[in-house]
This record gives C-alpha cells, structure tokens and sequence, in this order.
C-alpha cells in the first residue's frame, strides 16, 4: 500500500478528470443520477394529461361528498342520552315509519335510563304523532300519504313536567 507523509493513502483514480474526457452520454447518466426523484405530487401532475386526469379526479371527489352531504339524510340522533333511528316505507297510500332506541356500544357503561319521547312524524300536512314510553324499543306509526315522499321529517323530544320542550331532535328519513 502507497502512502504519502504521515501515513495518508494515494488514490490514483480521480473522477473529475476521467469524467472531463467522458462522452456526453456518460455526463449525462451522470446528471440523471444525481437528480433528486420528484414528489408525489410533481409525479401526479408531471405531463397535462396526468395534471388534467388528476384534477378531473378530485374534481369528481368533491362533486361526490357535495351531492351527498345535500341531499343525504339523518336518520339517526340522540336525545337525552338516548340514540334513535327512524325508518320510512310507502305503501298503497300510507307511510310507515318505525322509530327505535338503542344504547351506544359506550352508553351501556354509563348509567343511561332511556326516558319517555313524543314522536311526531310526517310530510306536508299529513303527520302523525306518538308516544314511546321508557320501556318500549320500538314504536311505529302510519299516515296518509297519496304519493310517496321522497323524505319525511321526525322529530323526537323529551317532554318536560310542564310540558315543554327538554331535549329534542329531528330526522330527516327516505322513504322506501
């Protein structure tokens, strides 16, 4: 092994100089593989037409949650501790709506007492109006309707020893 002063290893292979006599194929891999990768992004939007695929895509994503979140519905709210969901179906004249409580995967570790709820239901004029006493898991109720609904209201509250208003939420149900 070749060494200089103090014991310092001599290369005789410089890269610089070989590279200044090298073709300009050789440079430029050269320059290829020094180069940082581009991004995730810069990948996504490197040419138009993947720019323009990309776009079109989150274009189409937002429409999507748009329409839905517009004309979706909630069919399920809690009130006083209680969790309800209402179902609607239309048949020869009638709605049918079946409204059902039920207690949370985490509300049956607290000390919840389901409690009396006043339901009223309906579409346009035609409604119907019911009571679900504390024990009860399910209550169901009718009213006329000459065409279907497309989506009915429901509206579930907890009265008060006066006679108003605790708690109350609404639901907004399709109709099957």
């Amino acid at each position: 092994m070749e060494t200089k002063d103090k014991g310092q290893i001599v290369y005789y292979y410089n890269r610089e100089r070989r590279l200044e006599n090298a073709p300009a194929g050789a440079r430029f891999a050269l320059e290829r593989q020094r180069a940082r990768r581009p991004g995730f992004m810069r990948a996504l939007v490197a040419t138009r037409a993947l720019a323009n695929l990309f776009f079109a895509l989150v274009f189409m994503l937002v429409a999507v949650l748009v329409v839905g979140y517009v004309q979706g519905t909630r069919n399920e709210g809690s009130v006083d501790g209680n969790t309800v969901t209402a179902s609607a179906m239309w048949f020869e004249g009638h709605v049918y709506v079946t409204i059902k409580r039920s207690t949370s995967w985490l509300d049956r570790f607290k000390a919840v007492k389901p409690s009396m709820l006043e339901i009223r239901t309906g579409a346009g004029a035609e409604y119907s109006t019911g009571i679900m006493q504390a024990a009860e898991a399910e209550v169901r109720l009718r009213f006329q309707a000459e065409t279907k609904p497309s989506r009915i209201a429901v509206i579930a509250s907890v009265p008060g020893p006066g006679g108003e208003t605790l708690d109350s939420v609404e639901l907004i149900v399709l109709v099957e």
